[in-house]
Parts: C-alpha cells; sequence; structure tokens
C-alpha cells in the first residue's frame, strides 16, 4: 500500500512538468482550461509616447535543486501575461520617446517539502510541495530629448499542497497564485507610474 501511495504522489508531480504527455497517455482524464489572465476591465494608462514596447530579460535565469523550475509548466505564461499587461495597461498617445516594459524577474519554483514515512505515512496526507512565484517589472521612458525615466515594482507569492492533490487542483493553486501575483505587481505598477513618471502621464 505504501508503494502504490508513492507512485501516485510522483505521477502528480511528474504530470504537472509534462502536462502533453499526460494528456496524450491519459485522454480520459477531462483537464481544465484555464482562461487567460487579462487587464481589459482596468482602465488604461494614457502615456505621451510613440510606442509600447515588451522585453523579457528573466528567461535565462536557473534555478537550484532542490527546487524545481515550473515557468514553463504552469496554466498560463507569465511572459504572455505580462506582455498582455504592458499593451492592455499602457497607452501610447503620441510623443517623441517610448515606453519599454522589461520583465526583470519571472521565478516559479515547486520546493519538496518532508513527508511521513513509513507505515505512518500511509495514513497521513502531508503537504507535499511548496510554490513559489516571483514576478519584477521595470517601465521606463526612452527615446526622449526631454529627459528620462523608470519605475520598478515586484510581487511574490507562496501556496502548499497535499500530496493527494490532482493534477487538476495543482494547476488550480499554481493559477490562483499567479492571478494573485499579477494583480499586486500591476496595483503596484500603477502607483509607481502615477508617481513617478507624472510627466509623461496623459492625465496627472
Amino acid at each position: 500500500m505504501t508503494n502504490i501511495l508513492f507512485d501516485r504522489r510522483s505521477i502528480l508531480i511528474a504530470g504537472l512538468g509534462s502536462a502533453a504527455l499526460l494528456s496524450g497517455c491519459a485522454s480520459s482524464v477531462k483537464r481544465t482550461t484555464w482562461p487567460d489572465i487579462t487587464f481589459q476591465h482596468r482602465s488604461p494608462i494614457g502615456l505621451r509616447v510613440s510606442e509600447i514596447l515588451f522585453d523579457d530579460a528573466a528567461a535565462a535565469a536557473t534555478v537550484e535543486a532542490p527546487a524545481r523550475d515550473i515557468r514553463y509548466a504552469l496554466p498560463v505564461s507569465p511572459v504572455i501575461t505580462m506582455d498582455r499587461w504592458a499593451h492592455e495597461r499602457l497607452q501610447p498617445h503620441g510623443g517623441p520617446g517610448r515606453a519599454r516594459v522589461t520583465l526583470t524577474e519571472n521565478r516559479f519554483v515547486e520546493v519538496p517539502l518532508n513527508t511521513t514515512s513509513g507505515v505512518e505515512g500511509v495514513f497521513n496526507i502531508d503537504q507535499s510541495e511548496r510554490y513559489e512565484g516571483a514576478l519584477a517589472v521595470k517601465v521606463g521612458i526612452e527615446g526622449d530629448p526631454s529627459g528620462i525615466g523608470s519605475v520598478q515594482a515586484r510581487a511574490t507569492a507562496s501556496r502548499t499542497v497535499p500530496e493527494n492533490y490532482s493534477l487538476n487542483q495543482r494547476e488550480e493553486t499554481l493559477y490562483e497564485m499567479m492571478a494573485s501575483i499579477v494583480t499586486a505587481l500591476d496595483e503596484r505598477l500603477e502607483q509607481e507610474i502615477r508617481a513617478n513618471l507624472a510627466k509623461w502621464l496623459l492625465v496627472s
């Protein structure tokens, strides 16, 4: 019985990083389709710039064991989400400069936790993994003869999951964690822009 419990947990963990393989081998499992995180419900921030640019400067970041990089196994992509933020939240209204949005940190990892072993472990349901997430973004004004300016903000969150969670339950946890990080980052970036880039705001 102990082996069955541990094998099931291993399948769930492997499934998070191999969703495509899992869905192909177990077509009977109904996977949840997670909606994109958008910002159309938020009023856009008008800037006196000619265009909005987006860069991903965090792609080369590495993760040290025992943590596992899960950036590319998340229900929604952090890079695509923040690119969408740049173009849905910021609106160019003409000007000599450009606004460049740079993703400077994109860290989402799975950290294994100690679980009960032996016979006692068969009857316990432990928290088996901790998910940690962090996003950081810089917004800079460049190419304006009158001057330059920049702001940055960072948001983090973490969640733990029990070893008996299904793949869909794990993805739901990750989706909710991602949404909470993005919401906090959106609010902090707007505060920073309005406080420190007022010179380029369409309406101060």
